[in-house]
């Protein structure tokens, strides 16, 4: 099913950053109680995409000159941990759909129809892993193949992919970006997993598809963004969309550890103990466990906020990383990551039984991040080994984990 967007944002001119914080902390509750229903559709319900419409918060970083609120990295990432609190599949949801339009609006300004936002899945194969073939034909393309870990397409009217590009003679295929509609692609339904069930991010394939020449897509990876309109006011000009991925994914993470940590403060105060042993409150380990639960919380809270800063003042001032930078922000994501994971593995660690019932957040936020940790972005393996070896000067940064 495709999105439900059909109306600009709200009246009333571009909201200051700190009611779009309030919009979305208003969202939480209802994320919360509607996240085991959206789990088990294994997609984002139609009801929440509204609800992001109708605050506004699609929009954020969308340019101004199309009707946008021409917001930062700040806010965008500063929403998506918000919203994690409620759920985290609609909070990666949610940053994969807005970063996504940053490209559309980049390069395929015409599928907004004169909207500041069209919603768009993007595979997650993307610029490092092409997949498929596009035979060159007049007027565009003719497109094979199959793309996984489309987060959010089963929201989007477009999907976004990476493919190679058949070149005579023997040439050497080419990487091509190119956009189809969903509503041409074949969906296969492969999303059974145990945590983020409700990103719906399933795989989609396409059969000697044609796709016209105005649909290629060039803004992935670590190309830096040209302005559309140089009067405009945008943020994100000259920025990559692969530096966004350093605040956005592990957002995810900190905004579940933050909540999981907050919930604890208040069930200990009214928990009774099994077998007996009274209320948790009265139980000194229950004291150490929050007080060591907090403390990593900050701590991938404190990480967070420094990746956030440097991301969004490089985005200000629409610049690319230094070797130095771009290695410890590609570092810092799976280590925000891990620490969060502890935060909640300690949470769940003092707070009993009861808290594994499908109603229960909790277990929620442990399968969520317990997988997100092991996302090829947040995985620790794929990011240490090289970036520790290009600050040794011992290998050349500009790898197929996009470091720069």
């Amino acid at each position: 099913m495709t999105s439900t967007l059909t109306t600009p944002p709200q009246a009333g001119g571009r909201p200051a950053a700190e009611e779009l914080y309030a919009r979305a902390e208003a969202l939480v509750p209802v994320l919360r109680e509607r996240a085991r229903t959206a789990e088990g559709m294994r997609r984002i319900p139609d009801e929440t995409i509204a609800d992001l419409e109708a605050a506004g918060l699609f929009y954020v970083v969308s340019p101004q000159s199309e009707g946008g609120y021409g917001h930062s990295m700040r806010e965008l990432g500063t929403i998506t941990r918000i919203l994690a609190k409620g759920c985290a599949s609609t909070a990666w949801v949610y940053s994969f759909l807005v970063v996504h339009n940053v490209s559309i609006t980049q390069d395929l300004k015409q599928l907004l129809n004169g909207r500041p936002f069209a919603t768009a899945a993007l595979s997650a194969g993307f610029q490092a892993t092409p997949s498929g073939t596009a035979v060159p034909v007049e007027g565009g393309w003719r497109v094979t193949g199959k793309w996984p870990f489309a987060s959010g397409i089963m929201n989007a009217d477009h999907v976004l992919f990476v493919t190679l590009e058949e070149r005579p003679g023997d040439e050497e295929p080419a990487v091509l970006g190119l956009c189809a509609d969903v509503a041409d692609v074949e969906l296969i339904d492969i999303w059974h997993m145990a945590g983020m069930q409700a990103t719906g991010s399933n795989t989609f394939a396409l059969d000697d598809h044609f796709i016209p020449a105005d649909r290629r897509w060039t803004a992935f990876g670590q190309e830096r963004l040209t302005p559309a309109d140089p009067n405009d006011v945008r943020p994100l000009e000259g920025f990559s969309i692969i530096r966004m991925f350093d605040v956005l994914l592990s957002a995810v993470a900190v905004g579940c550890a933050e909540a999981a940590v907050e919930d604890m403060h208040a069930r200990i105060q009214t928990r009774i103990v099994g077998f007996g042993l009274g209320p948790q409150r009265e139980h000194p380990e229950a004291w150490g466990r929050y007080g060591q639960a907090l403390t990593e919380a900050r701590m991938a809270r404190t990480l967070w906020d420094e990746t956030l800063r440097i991301v969004t003042d490089l985005s200000d001032r629409g610049e690319a990383a230094d070797v130095e930078t771009a290695a410890k922000l590609r570092m810092a994501s799976p280590r925000i990551c891990q620490v969060a994971r502890d935060a909640i593995q300690i949470v769940v660690e003092g707070s009993g039984s009861s808290i594994f019932h499908l109603d229960n957040p909790l277990q929620r936020q442990q399968r969520d991040v317990n997988f997100l940790k092991n996302h090829s972005y947040l995985h620790p393996d794929g990011a240490f080994v090289p970036a520790g070896a290009a600050l040794l000067g011992l290998a050349d940064p500009v790898d197929g984990l996009l470091l720069i």
